[in-house]
């Protein structure tokens, strides 16, 4: 019965979790989209082009913004790794969970930074912190080799 198998049934939860916050990337793209899109080219564009700096007109907002998405992003990380390392030590299956959970909320704050550049401050540069998030949730997704091991007893 292998549709019926806890393991399974645990693990197409975990999938479920993290494909709806991977959903919600593409969900924070498109606010910007319908908020701001003179910076996508609609009415009084933004002027983008090869010669737009990167820092824009605000360098120091963006460096502060830039260093915080890489904390979360690294934080986001090794939180999700050490959950999974004590699931396993521990064989406790909920901490997979936890660990999913908290390594996919903490990638999403670079999103969320790179959608207040684009809104606060028409920062045109502002895909690259979406991009980031979504690369952390990516990288955060649910193994089933973690979740048989948590559950080997």
């Amino acid at each position: 019965m292998p549709n019926g198998n806890p393991v399974n049934v645990k693990y197409g939860s975990l999938v479920i979790i993290w494909f709806a916050l991977l959903a919600s990337q593409v969900l924070f793209y498109l606010v910007v989209w319908f908020v701001k899109p003179e910076l996508f080219g609609g009415p009084d564009p933004v002027p983008v082009s090869s010669d737009t700096p990167f820092f824009s007109q605000k360098p120091l907002i963006i460096l502060a913004f830039a260093g915080s998405a890489l904390v979360f992003f690294g934080l986001s990380l090794i939180l999700s790794r050490q959950h999974m390392r004590r699931a396993v030590r521990d064989r406790d299956a909920g901490c997979l969970q936890t660990g999913l959970t908290l390594g996919c909320s903490l990638s999403e704050i670079p999103s969320i930074l790179g959608v207040i550049l684009a809104l606060f401050f028409n920062y045109p540069y502002f895909y690259l912190w979406i991009a980031l998030g979504t690369f952390g949730i990516l990288l955060n997704f649910p193994r089933k080799t973690n979740l048989d091991a948590a559950n080997n007893r």
